[in-house]
């Protein structure tokens, strides 16, 4: 069981800002996080890191994470329009709507070698992304990515979220419940759609750099046959397991990933 977050898990030197950004009438929010060692990085030894999170949820499950990748670079928490309190946009957005979202707005921020992250729907996000827009990544990590295309249905994956809901953590259930709560059942049933049918094992392989497909071992959303063939599918692809971890594994096994991800940005 993760222990809370305490003054002694922050690197020294630690900066956070929370920004706000629009593109036409849809809303992002970004929480940005920097230490001080990281303004002495070469060129090639930088890595910005992005972070996207999952359907109803927000970037709060990257709480941990961000803060041991904070020492690859600037990192960037995305809340969604729509989630954690982002204000709804008039109209539904599909997953190419999205990730044109995000590749705008890393276009606009000039970061350096960007390692773009996606955990469950965030996966799809980032991966559309790169397709998009080949030029602002330099590397993608999908974590836990659905939809399983043998199970490409609502009851389906309802039934395999609450499997792997046994094995998380009761932080994360009761963060995961807050979060569908505070985007809405209206706005939750609008994106719903576009994430099922969103065929990202044909989408994974117009990506150009090295991806990363990474799963916890517990994960029935993303099973291993699955993700090890959207990890053969990718040009560049790899595949890791995190054992002993479910679908949230970015949030309770947090330096276990970053050990993958550290492996991947030296590719």
């Amino acid at each position: 069981m993760p222990h809370r977050l305490t003054p002694a898990d922050m690197p020294d030197g630690l900066t956070v800002r929370i920004d706000r950004f629009r593109h036409d009438d849809v809303w992002l929010r970004t929480w940005t996080m920097w230490i001080a060692e990281t303004e002495d990085l070469g060129p090639d030894e930088r890595h910005d890191v992005v972070l996207i999170h999952g359907l109803g949820v927000s970037s709060a499950y990257f709480q941990r994470l961000a803060l041991v990748l904070a020492r690859l670079g600037t990192v960037r928490l995305l809340e969604l329009p729509g989630f954690a309190g982002v204000p709804h946009p008039d109209h539904p957005l599909s997953t190419e709507d999205l990730g044109a979202l995000v590749a705008s707005w890393v276009r606009r921020e000039g970061m350096s070698r960007v390692l773009l992250i996606g955990q469950s729907m965030g996966a799809q996000v980032v991966t559309e992304a790169a397709v998009q827009d080949p030029g602002i990544a330099a590397h993608v990590a999908l974590i836990g990515p659905p939809v399983n295309s043998d199970e490409r249905s609502v009851a389906r994956q309802g039934w395999r979220l609450l499997q792997s809901a046994v094995f998380e953590p009761a932080a994360v259930r009761s963060m995961s419940i807050r979060g569908y709560v505070r985007c809405g059942w209206r706005w939750f049933a609008h994106t719903l759609p576009a994430m099922m049918r969103y065929p990202i094992e044909d989408r994974i392989g117009l990506i150009e750099v090295p991806v990363l497909v990474l799963r916890g071992g517990h994960d029935a959303v993303a099973p291993e046959v699955w993700t090890q063939m959207l990890a053969g599918r990718a040009r560049r692809g790899s595949w890791a397991e995190v054992p002993g971890a479910a679908h949230s594994v970015v949030f309770d096994h947090a330096r276990d990933v970053h050990a993958h991800l550290a492996d991947l940005v030296q590719q």
